[in-house]
């Protein structure tokens, strides 16, 4: 998975390139099964740098993360604030 050389896209952060976004796609491909989820991680360690392992493990959890913010109070009073804001 990992012996193919990606090509950096310059305006892209490093952690949206396309060798991360791979790895990111390697390890989601076999959800929800967890083992070949750690297998495929394991894997990944042996080629990636840590900082790039965080950057990888850290989109996997984005989506989660994003419903933990939602049901968060700190956002429910940013979006009334928010829909004050707005003239109707």
């Amino acid at each position: 998975m990992m012996t193919k050389q990606f090509k950096q896209i310059k305006v892209l952060p490093d952690y949206l390139q396309p060798k991360i976004l791979s790895a990111v796609a390697y390890v989601h491909e076999v959800a929800p099964n967890i083992y070949k989820a750690v297998e495929r991680i394991n894997k990944l360690q042996k080629h990636l740098s840590p900082k790039e392992m965080m950057w990888v493990m850290s989109l996997l959890t984005f989506d989660k993360l994003l419903d933990i913010v939602k049901d968060s109070p700190e956002f429910d009073s940013y979006s009334k604030t928010m829909k004050e804001r707005t003239v109707n």
